[in-house]
């Protein structure tokens, strides 16, 4: 009798474990192919601005597992191989996002960005329904590249930290802040704690490398629950792709909600 109750106690304990993880995500790349349940490989484009500077897009091609990391590969400039992104075959990257959407939480990334401050490395959070509707929060690398200062500014030592209501300029809140030498070869954590607020805890973002607060937003904070995305893209406002290949590797990625 006592043999059977543990055993059912022990099943129930597994049952409860396995409904906690499943109400977040972790990933350690460790199969063989990125696991397509948990993640939608993208290609497609945006954020296209003609009269600043045109790009290709993310493409599958562009993100795979290799020794137990994700890859994310970026196509610079000087690019001649056969890799086809949208429109042109140069500035080209690749991102993956959550198929599932998730809300207030912990959001954790052990990486190496890409190098190249060409390259627009980044860890987001979004939810669209119109331009007033527009939900968001953005890890980018490189920073340094905001007003006052120009694209040719753009410097790894530096990210840019964004959260988005809408995309007018009194819906959202955006900070440079200087991190340190993030291409020194080794894996750093990116964190960032999103409270979308309640009765008893004040709405606020906080954002954190290595485990050390480097910003916190208090205004404009996103309350939509969004898909998580990670890889490289190409916008305009930042420096010129002066390069051929070069690659993101990501060890794991952990959501984690409230």
């Amino acid at each position: 009798m006592y043999k059977r109750l543990f055993l059912l106690m022990g099943l129930l304990i597994i049952q409860y474990s396995s409904l906690l993880f499943s109400q977040g995500l972790f990933d350690d790349f460790n199969e063989s192919k990125i696991n397509t349940d948990n993640w939608e490989i993208l290609n497609t484009k945006w954020g296209e601005n003609p009269s600043k500077g045109k790009h290709g897009g993310v493409v599958p091609d562009n993100v795979y597992i290799q020794n137990g990391d994700l890859v994310v590969r970026a196509l610079g400039d000087n690019y001649k191989g056969p890799v086809k992104g949208h429109g042109q075959n140069t500035k080209v990257g690749g991102v993956i996002a959550t198929k599932e959407k998730f809300a207030s939480g912990i959001y954790e990334v052990r990486a190496r960005i890409c190098p190249r401050p060409g390259a627009l490395s980044a860890f987001w959070t979004y939810y669209y329904e119109n331009e007033s509707f527009n939900h968001e929060i953005d890890f980018e690398f490189p920073g340094r590249n905001q007003a006052p200062y120009k694209p040719d500014d753009s410097d790894l030592t530096w990210g840019l930290f964004s959260n988005w209501r809408g995309i007018s300029e009194d819906e959202h809140r955006t900070a440079d802040k200087y991190l340190g030498n993030q291409v020194d070869g080794e894996y750093h954590l990116y964190r960032f704690n999103w409270h979308a607020g309640s009765e008893t805890e004040e709405a606020k973002i906080e954002w954190y490398y290595d485990d050390k607060l480097i910003h916190q937003s208090n205004e404009q904070i996103p309350d939509h629950p969004s898909q998580f995305f990670v890889g490289i893209w190409f916008p305009w406002w930042i420096s010129e792709a002066n390069f051929d290949i070069d690659y993101m590797y990501i060890d794991w990625v952990k959501i984690t909600p409230y």
